[in-house]
């Protein structure tokens, strides 16, 4: 975008931002002629506020289509100063600095809500399921509300009047997102980060930084240098750019900025940078290009073990990083290059941390339909505990990290930010949104009774959690399907305690809703195939717990003071049985388990439901295992945590994948280290939800039960790029990270002692490293660790966690990201961790989160027979 004056910036009567030209703006300038200029101008909305009350707004697409606005009232250009800036009220991990005036007097008391386009996670509308809504108790057409959903799953709801506006604001949106996110691809990191943070650095609005913005900017992406040296870099990019006279205001450019950032890294490390010493040592010390045919040979072949590489991919990936936006050393920015026949060392640097060269193999995380045309039950599906729950838990978030003994390297955890639990919680049906959202494919729907509200609700039986209609959920799924047609099957787990009456309902209810959605069985001999049910709603019909399950449920007096109370009103339930209405919905039927002989003998629509607890009892019996993997080749089992975890933690879910079980439910709502382990098993195979398990699990020709053949992982920790503060905040200490590598692995036996209430210890096996932390620098920090070492026993289900943490000087230190990538899907050589927000997205700082790492794969050496 051109830079304007403040006058011009008046006399347009729009509110025009200052965001710096790159190719992703000029892209948004292309499509601006699609966007009604109303917007721009401001739409009037009804927003509904978290209390659920109406309150007029005004919707505003910055000029530059980078930014939307809500605001109480208009937005101009005006005297956007220091002194007159307000700063909105809104998610403070990415809060946006805002000026507006009406007339000439500046308002200094609004409500306004800022999102950049890089945080919009998704946008809703029509039948939609929010906290917000559920509070509203003003009747209106639902089907006139938009959400946009954005950083960290917040949600802005409004209602737009006319139904014309409401079709082209969803439009326009969609159009800014899907144009960003094509187009970013072409921008490095650097300028991506600083691209994003300038509207929050530009205080003034003149689309250029003083040397007080300059400092506020350096701390904001954590780069320290002494105060000193930091004016002193300014004043000489001042002077380059202006001469010997130095102007009244000295002000530097966007460019001018990142070719100052590259001066401090460059300095920092003495001009040995990362990049350059894998340069040197792949190819050779004092080249400044290289040739196709040497980054085919020397560096994917030889190095990356990339040996499917051909010179085609090579000229393709040659083209695109000479088409990216890069700030040469004359303050030139090159577009697109005319030769594509090599690369320098700048554009090597971009490809490192490239998606394409992403240590989680990139054809792996691809979406490959041809995978599933096998009985489902042949798949891992992302599930879900307790859908319903809204916890509010952050587990990890804060960890204290101590070794066990002098010989382990396991860690301690602890909780923070704890803000309800599993008997006192809020139940919203904005958790099934959120849920499906992120690639869930099983909900659970703890059914009840409710005789004041004469229909079936969902919520934690006898218990203080609220309650959500059954309708409201279904709704909500059939507005999902209906916004992804060709999504695969989602499947609804009941645990029914309804009556027969509401259990009719229930039947009626998913009838006439889903309609042609649900999926309606006949007589099955081989369960389908994911493909099979493409758009379809399956439903798993829930019996009531077992008696070990409900002694599971036994609270501490601490935590719940009439839980011997909550045991006998369970106890004294008569057994559900389940209406025809909705037995001939049902395509997978709850039974209970004896042995797995008599289970291998029941229909393959039979399946079994085990808690954490009695996954313990059932591995006690060493035969158990092999017999277990047997069943579940073409029979479904679920597991999910135990319920004296009040705090809705998880369970580790690798043992599970393990032992062939499909439907391995975590509390999503609980964002610990079992669902990050978990989101990076689901982000394989397009994070559509379904994952065919390996051969290993499926080939009646196992006899060693080995999942995989054992290896060496070896790797090596080298440099980090762009890393946020702890929970993505804008302003703190500039960190001090260090990278914590966990292993989670299980062992080949599945022999246990007798062991009550958890899983046989020996079933696990997690080991973990951690480097040593760089002080005062996020920005580029290098550690170039040792190697790290580790035995995997089972690849096939394996997974390996990276974090980043920021070392404190107090007890705890922070969290800022964190990842997991199945062993089966690493790539060896110079490969870049990219990282994840607790959504599963990689949206606002995480779109340039990234470490550099080294890693090698061998087979472990058996010894040889004497």
């Amino acid at each position: 975008m051109k830079d304007m004056s403040l006058n011009e910036r008046q006399k347009s009567g729009r509110l025009i931002t200052t965001t710096p030209s790159t190719i992703v703006g000029a892209a948004l300038e292309r499509i601006k002629f699609t966007i009604n200029p109303k917007f721009m101008d401001g739409l009037s909305v009804i927003k509904i506020s978290s209390k659920g009350t109406l309150v007029p707004r005004i919707v505003t697409i910055s000029n530059d289509l980078f930014t939307l606005f809500i605001s109480r009232d208009k937005m101009k250009a005006g005297e956007e100063s220091l002194k007159n800036r307000i700063q909105y009220r809104g998610y403070k991990a990415y809060s946006k600095i805002v000026n507006t005036v009406v007339g000439h007097s500046v308002q200094t008391n609004r409500d306004i809500r800022v999102i950049d386009v890089a945080d919009i996670l998704f946008v809703q509308s029509g039948f939609i399921g929010s906290r917000k809504l559920e509070a509203c108790k003003f009747r209106f057409d639902r089907r006139r509300v938009v959400s946009i959903f954005h950083n960290d799953m917040k949600s802005i709801d409004f209602i737009v009047e006319e139904e014309e506006d409401r079709v082209s604001l969803l439009k326009a949106i969609q159009a800014i997102r899907d144009t960003y996110h094509a187009s970013k691809a072409k921008l490095g990191r650097e300028r991506k980060l600083l691209r994003y943070i300038w509207y929050d650095t530009d205080w003034n609005k003149s689309g250029k930084i003083g040397q007080s913005e300059f400092l506020h900017l350096l701390a904001r992406i954590n780069v320290y240098i002494k105060r000193e040296l930091a004016c002193k870099l300014f004043s000489n990019a001042v002077s380059e750019h202006k001469g010997d006279v130095a102007p009244r205001d000295p002000e530097i450019s966007f460019n001018q900025c990142i070719d100052i950032l590259r001066k401090i890294k460059h300095e920092q490390f003495n001009g040995n940078e990362m990049r350059d010493y894998i340069f040197d040592r792949v190819f050779g010390i004092g080249r400044d290009e290289v040739t196709a045919e040497e980054f085919l040979n020397e560096f994917l072949h030889s190095t990356q073990k990339e040996f499917d590489a051909t010179i085609d991919d090579v000229k393709q990936i040659f083209s695109e990083l000479n088409s990216m936006e890069v700030l040469r050393a004359n303050h030139e920015v090159d577009t697109i290059q005319e030769n594509y026949d090599t690369i320098d060392r700048l554009l090597f640097e971009e490809y490192l941390t490239a998606p394409r060269n992403d240590l989680y193999d990139p054809k792996k995380q691809a979406f490959d339909p041809f995978s599933l045309d096998e009985p489902i039950s042949h798949y891992w599906i992302s599930a879900s505990h307790n859908t319903y729950l809204v916890i509010g838990l952050v587990i990890d978030s804060r960890l204290f990290l101590c070794p066990v003994s002098t010989t382990s390297k396991g860690f301690y955890h602890f909780c923070t930010n704890k803000t309800g639990d599993q008997l006192k919680s809020t139940s919203s049906v904005e958790m099934y949104v959120l849920a499906l959202q992120s690639g869930c494919k099983c909900l659970e729907l703890d059914c009840w009774d409710d005789i004041i509200a004469d229909a079936p609700v969902v919520y934690h039986g006898y218990t203080l959690t609220s309650k959500i209609p059954f309708q409201d959920i279904i709704s909500v799924v059939k507005f999902y399907i209906e916004s992804n047609p060709t999504g695969l099957p989602i499947i609804l787990s009941l645990e029914n305690h309804c009556s027969p009456l509401y259990q009719r309902t229930m039947a009626l209810i998913l009838t006439n809703t889903l309609k042609s959605m649900l999926y309606v069985p006949g007589e099955c001999h081989v369960l389908p195939s994911p493909n099979e049910l493409i758009g379809k709603v399956i439903i798993k019909g829930k019996r009531p717990p077992e008696k070990e399950d409900i002694e599971a449920m036994v609270m501490s007096p601490e935590l719940f003071g009439q839980e011997r109370t909550v045991i006998d009103k369970i106890s004294a339930q008569p057994i559900t049985i389940t209406v025809e209405a909705l037995a001939k919905l049902t395509l997978l039927s709850g039974v209970s388990f004896k042995d797995f002989l008599c289970s291998m003998k029941l229909p393959c629509t039979d399946m079994h439901s085990f808690s954490e607890t009695k996954i313990a009892k059932v591995l006690k019996c060493p035969e158990n295992a092999a017999l277990w993997r047997e069943y579940n080749r073409d029979h479904m089992s679920r597991t999910y945590p135990s319920g004296s975890r009040v705090d809705s933690s998880n369970t580790k879910p690798c043992l599970a994948w393990a032992l062939g079980c499909q439907l391995v439910s975590l509390n999503f709502q609980t964002y610990d280290s079992s669902m990050v382990i978990n989101d990076g098993r689901f982000r394989e195979n397009g994070g559509c939800g379904y994952i065919r398990k390996p051969n290993s699990l499926l080939s009646a020709n196992n006899e060693s039960q080995e999942l995989g053949e054992q290896i060496t992982l070896n790797i090596r920790v080298l440099s980090g790029t762009c890393l946020p503060k702890p929970m993505a905040e804008k302003v703190g200490d500039i960190i001090d990270p260090y990278v914590v590598i966990r292993l989670h692995d299980l062992s080949l036996g599945y022999t246990s002692d007798a062991m009550s209430g958890s899983l046989p210890k020996d079933l696990l096996d997690t080991a973990g490293w951690k480097t040593n932390a760089v002080r005062d620098n996020g920005y580029c920090p290098q550690w170039n660790s040792g190697v790290f070492s580790f035995i995997v026993k089972a690849p096939d289900v394996a997974m390996v966690s990276f974090y980043v943490i920021d070392a404190d000087a107090g007890f705890l230190d922070d969290t800022m990201c964190k990842v997991a990538i199945p062993v089966s899907c690493l790539r060896q050589g110079y490969r870049s961790v990219n990282f994840y927000d607790r959504c599963n997205s990689q949206h606002g700082p995480f779109e340039f989160a990234s470490i550099l790492v080294e890693v090698q794969m061998k087979p472990v050496l058996q010894p040889e027979l004497t």
